[in-house]
Order: structure tokens, then sequence, then C-alpha cells
């Protein structure tokens, strides 16, 4: 997708297959309030759109060897984060579902520890909607009394990280930081917790204005 006209399609064809405004957020990548503005503006409104920025990573995610190698340059980042904050090691891995859950099952190999998935909050968003809770699938790992450490794909405005930072704490869990492929706010810390990106993206915005 290279315009806003095939994001518009591609958000609206997603809204009719029942996903929700988060969902489609978290499908194209981009903030829930630009999911929004793609499934209720036309492209002739394309001015009032939010300021955001697309990402595709499917030359990633459609290919296992590239994923591995991704997924094994954040595990490094994992280990980097650990001995820059003196934290410990581990014992669980979140991946916020649903692009982070592949990234998420390496690392969690490589560091040997165990896979916990994330359903976010976010995937049940819609505007003028109550909030709802996240929650962990039971087929994986519990994070009660673990030691965490959270895998998504692209941190848009870190509102998820601070969502699941806030739930696993309130699960007994101890977050410990949280490691995402492409970080598109330029995020350092995140609750109180530290960030660490493969990617770092941004506007250069005009210094005179």
């Amino acid at each position: 997708m290279r315009d806003i006209s095939e994001l518009i399609k591609r958000a609206r064809e997603l809204k009719k297959r029942g996903l929700t405004t988060g969902e489609i957020a978290d499908e194209l990548n981009v903030s829930r309030e630009t999911a929004l503005w793609l499934v209720t503006h036309t492209e002739e409104e394309r001015g009032a759109a939010p300021r955001d920025i697309y990402i595709d990573w499917r030359n990633v995610g459609s290919n296992p060897v590239v994923l591995r190698h991704v997924a094994l340059a954040m595990a490094e980042l994992i280990r980097e984060i650990l001995e820059e904050n003196s934290l410990p090691e581990p014992e669980v891995i979140a991946g916020i579902a649903v692009s982070g859950v592949p990234l998420a099952t390496i690392i969690a190999e490589e560091l040997n520890a165990k896979l916990c998935i994330i359903r976010p909050k976010k995937h049940m968003w819609e505007p003028q909607s109550e909030a709802k809770q996240g929650f962990i699938l039971s087929n994986f790992a519990g994070v009660e009394g673990k030691k965490v450490v959270i895998v998504d794909d692209i941190a848009t405005t870190g509102t998820t990280l601070s969502d699941t930072i806030a739930f696993l704490t309130e699960k007994g869990a101890t977050p410990l930081a949280a490691v995402v492929m492409i970080d598109k706010k330029g995020l350092s810390q995140v609750g109180g917790k530290p960030v660490k990106a493969l990617v770092s993206v941004g506007i250069v915005r005009d210094l005179g204005s």
C-alpha cells in the first residue's frame, strides 16, 4: 500500500470483515485515531488526516528466515537493556498479539524463557465504547510472580505498551522492559520501564516553522 486511497480501501475491507477499529489499527500498523479516520473519511478529506507513518513489514513477516534473524536481533537488544539497567533475566517473554507473537516465540526460545501471549486492550477498542481489559491467552504461560519482558512489532504511540505494563502489574507480574521492532514515537521508556527498538522512525519538521 503506497497511498492513502489504498489504505482507506484496506481499512474498510477489514471493517466489513468485522474487525474492530483497534484491530484495524494493529493490522495496518497505524494509530487508533488514524484507523478511525480511514474508515470514516474519504480520500478527498485527506487534509484532515492525523499525522502518522504507515509501516509495511510484510517482507520480514512473510519470510521465516528473515523473521528469525530480526527476532534474534531483538533478543540481543533485550540482553543490552537488561545489562544497561541492571535488570534480572526474564522468566517470561510476553508477545503482544497478533504481530508480536512470532517475534516473541523466537525470542523466548533464544532466551530460554516461557512464552506468554497477550491480547491487548486496543483490539477491543471502538470510539465511544466502554474500555475493555486485555487478557492472557490461556494456552500459554502465566505471569503471576514472574519477571517479564514485553515484545511487540511496532510502537505507534506507546499506549499498548503502557496498558500492557499496567495489566501485567495487576496480574502480579514484574514487567522489566519492552522491546519492539519499530518505534514510531521515539520512546526510551514507558510506565517507568525502559524501551528499545531495532528501528526508530519519525517526521523531520521544518526548524523554521
